[in-house]
């Protein structure tokens, strides 16, 4: 398993080292969190229904030329969840459900490939649908021991020189008493908010 995720990794960091001698323009890394072969097939298989075959109807990522495919558990867990499952697919390290970007002691952080683009010379821009401080986004710039520390989550993407961030706000901006809001802390950071289509 440790095999699967650091080949995974390894070509993920081949594609950054790529970009870092100017062959390549952009890398990009699409995580269907919560998806898996199964997810795959029923849709295949709900779309050659809708046609009225029996059998499947490919999609497009059924096309592509390389597939790879890892086992999720975690440190501690059979299942995994998204904190623990994101921190593996961002740094190749297994660690503890409900752990960020952390390995199994809590303590430890585990460097991502985003980081590593960074150390490269890379442009690095994380974007989600749902909020930036949520695991998965998350394990790729942050280093906390629950996932649902989102103030120090938030506190850790102001930190982390990612250059973009897209997703819908920080979850709870405003939870530390006494501290500035997450957004006001961004801003601080240098980077400009945009809600709405509106400049903050």
């Amino acid at each position: 398993m440790k095999n699967r995720i650091f080949s995974l990794l390894l070509a993920a960091m081949m594609a950054v080292s790529t970009y870092a001698q100017s062959q390549v323009k952009y890398v990009f890394y699409f995580i269907g969190d919560g998806m898996g072969v199964n997810q795959i097939n029923v849709t295949e298989t709900y779309l050659a229904a809708l046609k009225g075959k029996i059998g499947f109807e490919p999609i497009l990522m059924s096309s592509f030329p390389v597939v790879g495919l890892v086992n999720t558990y975690s440190a501690t867990n059979g299942v995994t969840d998204s904190a623990a499952g994101g921190t593996a697919l961002a740094s190749g390290k297994k660690t503890k459900n409900g752990a960020i970007g952390v390995l199994e002691d809590l303590e430890t952080p585990c460097s991502s490939i985003a980081a590593w683009a960074q150390r490269a010379g890379a442009a690095v821009g994380i974007a989600t649908s749902v909020a930036i401080t949520h695991a998965t986004p998350a394990s790729f710039y942050a280093h906390q021991p629950n996932r649902n520390m989102y103030f120090e989550i938030g506190q850790d993407l102001c930190k982390s020189g990612v250059d973009f961030f897209a997703g819908s706000d920080f979850h709870r901006p405003n939870t530390k008493e006494g501290q500035p809001s997450l957004r006001q802390q961004a801003k601080d950071a240098g980077y400009t908010i945009l809600t709405g289509g509106y400049k903050e």
